[in-house]
């Protein structure tokens, strides 16, 4: 057998008689109890995030109205030529000189 091979067997046959480590009871406890929490009591979230939140949606549906009335009144313009619309759409061109 190879050196390598012996080592890497040794190496697997050292996990073989490993024990898992072992908490005691009031291992959890002492944790909570350091973090200033105990295990009955839970957070709530507080009145100001649900009113940033009702403000927020708020808004966005504002916003979403208004633009769904711009976006109405605009389809109602047509355009006339679509000669102008090219030139238009095109007009950043001419300053540039091919």
């Amino acid at each position: 057998m190879n050196p390598k091979e012996t080592w890497i067997d040794e190496t697997l046959n050292s996990l073989d008689n490993i024990q898992r480590a072992s908490a005691s009871a009031d291992f959890f406890q002492k944790i909570q109890s350091r973090a200033g929490l105990s295990g009955n009591q839970t957070t709530g979230i507080s009145k100001r995030f649900y009113w940033s939140v009702a403000a927020g949606l708020a808004l966005l549906i504002a916003l979403n109205v208004f633009v769904a009335q711009q976006s109405h009144v605009s389809s109602k313009q047509q355009v006339e030529n679509p000669a102008t619309m090219a030139s238009e759409y095109f007009s950043y061109l001419s300053p540039i000189k091919l």
